[in-house]
């Protein structure tokens, strides 16, 4: 069978993001944050600081996307084919749920992967430290990020696809947002209140809340801290994994084929 016929939704989809041109902006406008914004900062004072700069506006520009028009496209793309009846005509052509659940996600998948690797471009191409031992470092932190980016990034982007296809764009576009914000910023704020918290119902809060703020390691690219050791990659990969396994999950299950 050919892939024509394998994946027809993820061509149908991929071709649509393509033709309407928003995929393009997002990445030229990807390429001038990270080159310009940097100039805003006082580097010609110190010069030192603008290849850091640009390392961290690459990837606030990531999270910026993933907060706006990742998620938004994928809300919009699941519930205008559902509403089309395409995804009802092609199961009841023969393709499975999940394998048109799966050909849907990947066409924002690519999105999710070109944002991020424009963001590695930027960091290993125009912001490597000159000493060997920095630059092997430095190499090696920013494959950290893009790993722990992406283990953050694909669970929302389906919880936003499979809603879609469940609800109004909407809603499907603020839930994946509102956990995003949520895991980013509440356990900054929340943190030291739950720490201080030994009731049964504080250390739930904080063990079901995400926790998207282990994904952010722009404070080490910028201070030149290192990549995390071994363990504590893992371990947050570890945690970032499960809570994307639990928001997939919720995502099947919110899928809907009918129009």
């Amino acid at each position: 069978m050919t892939s024509n016929r394998t994946w027809p939704l993820f061509r149908l989809s991929t071709t649509g993001i393509l033709v309407r041109g928003s995929c393009w902006l997002l990445l030229l406008l990807g390429v001038l944050f990270a080159w310009l914004a940097p100039l805003l900062t006082p580097w010609e004072e110190k010069p030192v600081i603008l290849q850091p700069a640009r390392a961290q506006a690459a990837w606030s520009f990531a999270w910026l996307a993933l907060f706006t028009w990742l998620p938004f496209q994928a809300a919009a793309l699941g519930h205008r084919i559902r509403k089309q009846g395409m995804l009802e005509h092609l199961q009841a052509a023969g393709q499975h749920r999940y394998n048109l659940c799966l050909q849907l996600n990947a066409s924002i998948f690519v999105w999710v992967a070109a944002v991020a690797i424009l963001a590695m471009i930027v960091c290993l191409g125009f912001c490597m430290p000159k000493s060997e031992a920095d630059a092997r470092d430095w190499s090696v932190l920013v494959l950290q990020y893009s790993t722990l980016y992406l283990l953050a990034a694909i669970p929302l982007v389906v919880l936003a696809v499979t809603l879609g296809t469940r609800t109004h764009e909407i809603i499907a576009f603020m839930v994946p947002v509102a956990l995003l914000f949520l895991g980013l910023f509440g356990g900054i704020w929340l943190g030291p209140f739950l720490a201080q918290d030994d009731s049964l119902i504080g250390t739930l809060l904080w063990v079901v809340m995400p926790h998207y703020h282990l994904a952010d390691l722009t404070p080490r690219l910028v201070f030149k801290m290192g990549p995390l050791p071994t363990a504590d990659f893992f371990r947050t990969a570890g945690v970032l994994a499960l809570e994307g396994a639990v928001f997939t999950l919720l995502g099947l299950c919110a899928f809907r084929t009918r129009s």
